[in-house]
């Protein structure tokens, strides 16, 4: 087998992640993610969007990073926070 044939080979059997500058998305159930959208108005299959962002508002929105979220419930439902004991 030649180099370029075995290339080739090789090639075939790689799986890539869409996305481009190391941008990707995956999805628990198919057709969870708006396509062609980023923000869309409704979610597909009832879930809630949202939004968390890891950089400064100040930051160039070049170099901004973001990750959206589609969950069943909005992270901002949760119970309301009880003291922990800190086990001193």
């Amino acid at each position: 087998m030649s180099g370029i044939e075995q290339a080739r080979k090789t090639a075939e059997g790689l799986v890539y992640s869409s996305g481009f500058g190391n941008e990707h998305s995956s999805e628990a159930v198919p057709g969870a993610l708006p396509h062609g959208r980023n923000s869309p108005q409704r979610a597909p299959l009832g879930l809630y969007a949202e939004q968390l962002s890891g950089s400064a508002f100040t930051e160039p929105r070049a170099d901004n990073r973001r990750s959206w979220l589609y969950r069943i419930r909005p992270s901002a439902a949760h119970p309301a926070f009880t003291r922990a004991d800190n086990g001193g």
